[in-house]
């Protein structure tokens, strides 16, 4: 994918459904490449990378059929097997669900996240009850969202004073009367399959405490699109799991919490999240802390005993970060995150100290190796990001979160002395 260390053109986004007939893949004028997402009946299997440079042009039957066979036999084997023994899934009622898009001016990424949300509601409005979408628009500097979420017929719309995102999930959770609340950025799109995977999830697990799914990007068109992504993005695969409280054998399990999703895409019991305090809203504060609340929320939910259940079929997609500097944040404030929750931990549960400190150790003994291989050239990641989330991971140990509770309750001594309310959860820390 890459020559004499610069990146080739943008990659085109296709589809490959295994129940049609397959065609020669073409790559248009000024395509580098492909990213193929391999679906049998909607569901999706596989993917894989077709280069330009590798490839050629165009791929034939008989060579794309070979690279299939490659990344999905052995999950399409699967799907055909317990298509013959249960037979075809019946369409499951919708669940008793809310869909919050958490926001900030960012209007036009808005309308496109919200517009197959809107459509998704309408097909199904037969299949039970009609999902609840709610735009929850934070510390906004004009009314922009507001306007655009008003262009959707039945949208809600609420506004969380105090910025952060965890404000306003906390407000989402706030506003809510559903069994289920789902939350989706902004730069998201689901899939057009996502409400019935959801749907089968919650009636195979209903004791689940919440659903994550796969994250797929939206475009390849930059190099840093490219490079994240080949690196692994925001990918867990696309196999079922379920996450208990305990996993035979992993000692350091669940303090490795990135293991279960994404923010992007998660559904979570609303009673739960009520019990556990909501989300803490010292982490994923926008700068200097931008990350960790869905984590931190996945390793609580876990520990509380509800498990967590990834679905393959809750599928968005993502517009990835598309500049190197960017970049660069993000795998700076991933490296933070993971520290600060690790302290933030140790802190309000003493006895995961050893788990956490096992990570820790982990986490670093890995970086290193990609950093030793990213200096030989080795790595997918270039040497200036593995050291930006290495100096993340170092300075969020020290002390980062308890500064930024410090910051946060300054933030809402704020709010609160302008006489705007803030979301009535109960804030709690404990993990």
């Amino acid at each position: 994918m890459w020559h004499s260390g610069k990146m080739v053109a943008p990659y085109a986004m296709r589809e490959i459904e295994l129940t049609e007939p397959l065609r020669p893949l073409a790559l248009r004028e000024g395509e580098g490449g492909a990213h193929v997402l391999v679906r049998r009946k909607g569901r999706p299997l596989a993917r894989l990378w077709v280069s330009r440079a590798e490839h050629g042009a165009e791929l034939s039957v008989d060579e794309l059929d070979r690279l299939i066979r490659g990344v999905a036999a052995e999950a399409a084997a699967r799907h055909s097997l317990r298509e013959a023994l249960l037979g075809e899934p019946e369409r499951q009622p919708t669940p008793s669900l809310t869909v919050a898009v958490c926001t900030r001016n960012r209007a036009d990424l808005l309308r496109r996240c919200l517009a197959p949300l809107v459509a998704l509601r309408d097909e199904r409005r037969h299949l039970g009850p009609e999902i609840d979408i709610l735009v929850v628009d934070n510390a906004p500097p004009d009314d922009s969202t507001r306007v655009a979420a008003a262009e959707f017929a039945g949208v809600r719309y609420v506004c969380e004073p105090v910025p952060g995102l965890n404000f306003g999930r906390n407000r989402a959770l706030a506003s809510t009367t559903r069994e289920w609340l789902a939350f989706v950025d902004d730069d998201a799109v689901v899939d057009r399959f996502w409400l019935d995977r959801l749907a089968e999830g919650v009636a195979a697990s209903p004791d689940a405490g919440g659903f994550t799914g796969p994250i797929l990007p939206l475009m390849l068109e930059t190099e840093a699109q490219l490079r994240f992504e080949y690196a692994g993005g925001f990918g867990k695969g696309f196999d079922w799991e379920r996450f208990s409280r305990e996993r035979w054998n992993d000692r350091i399990y669940p303090s490795n919490a990135g293991r279960f999703g994404t923010g992007a895409c998660m559904v979570h019991s609303t009673s739960l999240l009520r019990e556990l305090g909501g989300f803490d809203e010292a982490l994923d504060t926008g700068a200097p802390l931008p990350g960790g609340g869905d984590i931190d929320m996945f390793y609580r939910v876990v520990r509380s005993g509800r498990p967590l259940v990834y679905l393959p079929g809750l599928l968005v997609f993502h517009e990835h970060r598309r500049d190197m500097p960017g970049l660069r944040k993000q795998y700076y404030s991933w490296g933070l995150s993971v520290a600060a929750l690790m302290r933030k931990s140790i802190r309000c549960a003493p006895e995961t100290r050893p788990s956490q400190h096992r990570f820790m150790r982990w986490w670093l003994r890995r970086h290193a190796i990609r950093l030793v291989k990213a200096l030989a050239g080795r790595d997918v990641s270039p040497p200036r990001l593995v050291l930006a989330e290495i100096l993340g991971g170092i300075i969020g140990y020290f002390g980062e979160y308890e500064r930024s509770q410090k910051r946060i309750a300054l933030r809402r001594q704020s709010v609160i002395g302008q006489g705007l309310p803030i979301a009535s959860c109960e804030r709690r820390v404990e993990t």
